[in-house]
């Protein structure tokens, strides 16, 4: 697992990836449409890469941060 990375508040003023809550085990993604680069206040992040803002951990997955726990 890679290493956090502590990130300022999300503003949406700057571009950023949208956020989804955690992924239920059933869920199905678009693989076909998704992107392998998240950004966060305009900063890009890789796929699988995790931040941290505000105590809440997010993880790039397909183009956009997943809500941890």
């Amino acid at each position: 697992m890679s290493e956090k990375i502590p990130v300022e508040t999300m503003d949406h003023s700057k571009k950023n990836s949208p956020v989804a809550g955690p992924i239920e085990e059933e869920s199905t993604v678009m693989l076909d449409q998704a992107s392998k680069v998240c950004y966060w206040n305009d900063q890009e992040f890789t796929e699988g890469q995790l931040v941290e803002s505000d105590g809440t951990e997010y993880e790039c997955t397909f183009g956009q941060w997943i809500k941890q726990g």
